[in-house]
């Protein structure tokens, strides 16, 4: 969002409302999206580039969406836009670039009239259009628009939990519903005979 003196804001909505409280640092997020949201606010500053309002439908960074791999290191840096481009790609590209572990810098297309944050044209900027990450010994290529468990760590937990449950003898075929990009079918297909997968 925009502060009332026109500078771009980051953080979260107030109660009940989508009036952005600015919060520069969250204690539940990797600590390098500190430093990702400043670099991205410094250059939409710098470059004169709108935040979005979603009330009049009207500039063009909507959301500054990241991902990190907890195991890999790699790094995304996703704007979410109401617009086919950005100015000044190129300075904010080498700023980013040089980040250590930055992977993938990408634009998220989404002109609609809705909340809904992704939407489903992807453009990669610079790098490639996704990151790697790790759940057990199986790597995963996360896009921006793929579904992939916030918390790694508690998700490695869980599937583990569900595939002592299953008590899988290697002969099963096994339906994962709603799948994704497959994190439950992949840690179980060592473990079965087939498991098929349905998004």
């Amino acid at each position: 969002g925009t502060d009332k003196e026109g500078n771009p804001v980051t953080g979260f909505y107030a109660g009940r409302t989508h009036s952005i409280v600015p919060v520069d640092e969250c204690y539940i997020q990797h600590p390098l999206n500190r430093q990702l949201m400043e670099i991205v606010r410094r250059w939409m500053k710098d470059h004169n580039v709108s935040s979005y309002n979603e009330m009049a439908h009207t500039g063009l960074v909507r959301h500054i969406f990241t991902r990190i791999g907890k195991y890999t290191g790699e790094i995304m840096v996703c704007l979410v836009i109401n617009g086919k481009g950005i100015p000044a790609a190129d300075a904010l590209v080498d700023v980013l670039k040089d980040i250590p572990g930055m992977t993938s810098i990408c634009l998220n297309i989404n002109r609609e009239k809705t909340n809904v944050i992704l939407g489903d044209t992807v453009r990669c900027l610079w790098g490639k259009p996704y990151i790697t990450d790790k759940i057990g010994n199986v790597t995963y290529q996360i896009s921006p628009l793929s579904f992939f468990q916030v918390n790694p760590v508690q998700t490695q937990k869980l599937y583990r939990t569900a595939l002592d449950y299953a008590g899988l003898t290697g002969e099963e075929t096994v339906w994962d519903l709603y799948c994704g990009i497959g994190t439950i079918s992949l840690f179980l297909a060592r473990h079965a005979k087939k498991v098929c997968g349905v998004e």
